[in-house]
């Protein structure tokens, strides 16, 4: 009789465990699809605690941007951010969790660890558009809203997510202004320098795709930006007929062009996207960067900027400006929904936003529809608007 109880009881711990263990790989398994974490993180910020865990994303090198968002999250936690639940009112602050976005691997890194982590709530960043849209992808399947403040690529917003939102122009915008620009300047015929790259095919694509007479293009070519000496590809263009170049390239490896430009002796004027919104061009370029004329979102003289240098002693730059904007974007969103639920803010950037922070309102993709575009001038290591 013992050994039947006995056997019993072996045979019901076995039966009790192999049950237990199924139960936990179900649930492990259930945990690590992306509807388990889309509730989770809805679940948390449900609760709508007092911390709101926000994600920013950039690249190391550059704390222009980080200042900007640190600026704007003192400015947004002095004031608080109103959240209600029921009769009842929280008044709310934003925490935020810095990823490095410097190399591909460390983009993806980044996105994977923020998806991990249920309490964030929402990104602000990603350097790029090579870096932002693969990331929209995962932020989306895990229910993370996401605020790009410097992707251009159509791309980003032309898939009908949900949680994804641009505060900037696409390029399509950005190459309409340049285009208008050059008619109002009379630089009818154009000669075009793209890099390949995301970046450079996008801009020269869209502005292909728009040029109408009395524009043209005498000629478009490529470059590698792994190579540094671009003077034989210069040399075979330097035969044609033209009023100025339209360099479709970002930063240094715009800057390497336009130093080789002017060095071949090409002393038209160069006109360009965002990419080249940093004066860092002009030491990159050597001094070269005068009659460089920029499209861009971010006028130099306004009231960021004042703030700004107030706070760090210097003048403001794209990035930071972005960076600041996107954060006070992020918080007057929340406070107008009275939560921090992802798909709640979403909902009102989408259907709700109308005199909200700025003036900004989202088509349906999500894109920021009326962000006014400028042109700057590169004047001897300085911006100036031109009017």
């Amino acid at each position: 009789m013992r050994r039947k109880a006995s056997f019993r009881l072996i045979f019901q711990v076995a039966l009790f465990s192999l049950i237990a263990f199924w139960v936990f790989r179900s649930f492990f398994s259930y945990s690590l699809t992306y509807d388990y974490s889309l509730k989770k993180r809805s679940e948390i910020a449900g609760q709508n605690k007092e911390d709101i865990h926000v994600a920013s994303v950039w690249i190391k090198s550059d704390r222009g941007f980080t200042d900007g968002v640190n600026l704007a999250v003192e400015e947004v936690n002095k004031q608080g951010i109103i959240l209600k639940s029921g009769d009842k009112e929280i008044k709310a602050r934003f925490v935020i969790h810095e990823f490095d976005d410097s190399t591909d691997e460390n983009a993806q890194n980044s996105r994977l660890s923020i998806a991990d982590d249920h309490k964030i709530v929402a990104v602000i960043g990603h350097s790029s558009s090579s870096s932002a849209i693969p990331a929209s992808i995962t932020y989306e399947y895990n229910g993370i809203l996401f605020l790009s403040p410097v992707a251009t690529a159509p791309l980003l917003t032309g898939h009908d997510f949900v949680y994804t939102f641009s505060i900037i122009p696409s390029d399509d915008s950005f190459v309409g202004k340049l285009i208008e620009f050059a008619k109002e300047r009379n630089w009818r015929k154009l000669l075009v320098i793209f890099s390949r790259n995301l970046y450079g095919l996008n801009l020269y694509q869209r502005f292909a795709a728009q040029v109408q007479p009395p524009l043209e293009i005498v000629e478009a070519k490529s470059f590698f930006v792994e190579h540094s000496d671009y003077k034989g590809l210069i040399y075979d263009l330097m035969n044609k007929d033209f009023d100025a170049v339209v360099l479709a390239a970002a930063e240094e490896n715009a800057a390497k062009m336009i130093k080789q430009l002017r060095d071949m002796g090409v002393n038209k004027p160069i006109i360009g996207g965002d990419g080249l919104d940093t004066l860092q061009i002009w030491d990159w370029s050597e001094k070269a960067a005068n009659q460089t004329y920029v499209a861009s979102v971010f006028p130099e003289n306004n009231e960021f900027n004042n703030k700004f240098k107030q706070v760090y002693g210097m003048n403001g730059s794209y990035s930071a400006y972005q960076g600041y904007e996107a954060v006070r974007v992020l918080a007057d969103a929340i406070q107008r929904t009275g939560s921090s639920n992802p798909i709640q803010v979403a909902s009102t950037l989408k259907y709700n936003y109308t005199q909200g922070y700025g003036g900004y309102l989202f088509d349906k993709n999500g894109l920021a529809s009326n962000k006014k575009i400028h042109i700057k001038q590169i004047v001897d290591g300085r911006f100036v608007l031109v009017e």
